[in-house]
């Protein structure tokens, strides 16, 4: 049997409760073509949130990819997970995946260099709020998103994954986000999770 590779995954994370830098923030959300897609119409705190997943997806795959990634360089279907354009000409190597996810304070980015990641943060830390988080990191990981939670409420995870959509995903529960549950499904198995603090005065940097 072949051995299958593992993957590192980073996670780059921050904390909303630090002095928001309104300038810089609006600066970086100007830079985006998509900005409307921020989620239009939400309040103060979910729009926050939203802006800093993305600047945090950009940190997270600028460390995979091992040069900046632009803002435009991420592709939003409707009704899928957002995912990075792979280079016109193919010459870029592989092209990572990620999933970012906001409950509270915290906002985080999972980012994997091949292979599918989902990635599910929530306020709160009894068993209830453990099974959560593990089938919204699997819904998160197919890109399916809500419409396939129904799929996943029969399944019986085990601390080192579970099988869905015939295909093994390997579960990492994260105990970084105080107050909070969090877990990674990855259809690849990972060799580290790289967890990386970024203090949100550093997010929107040019």
């Amino acid at each position: 049997m072949q051995a299958v590779e593992s993957e590192t995954l980073i996670l780059y994370h921050t904390d909303l409760r630090d002095e928001w830098p309104e300038a810089a923030a609006s600066a970086f959300a100007a830079r985006l073509p998509y900005a409307r897609r921020l989620v239009p119409g939400a309040d103060r705190d979910t729009r926050r949130a939203s802006l800093a997943g993305v600047a945090l997806a950009l940190q997270a795959l600028a460390q995979l990819k091992g040069r900046a990634v632009r803002a435009g360089e991420l592709v939003f279907e409707r009704g899928w997970k957002p995912r990075l354009a792979p280079a016109p000409d193919g010459l870029d190597g592989a092209t990572p995946d990620f999933s970012i996810s906001h409950s509270g304070p915290w906002v985080g980015c999972a980012a994997v260099g091949r292979g599918q990641v989902g990635f599910d943060v929530e306020l709160g830390t009894d068993e209830r709020r453990a099974q959560w988080v593990v089938r919204e990191a699997l819904i998160k990981a197919t890109g399916e998103g809500l419409r396939a939670l129904d799929d996943t409420r029969a399944l019986a995870p085990t601390a080192a994954g579970v099988c869905w959509r015939g295909v093994w995903w390997h579960l990492a529960r994260l105990a970084i986000f105080s107050g909070a549950t969090a877990c990674i499904a990855s259809s690849c198995p990972l060799r580290i999770v790289e967890a990386r603090f970024s203090a949100l005065g550093e997010l929107f940097a040019p």
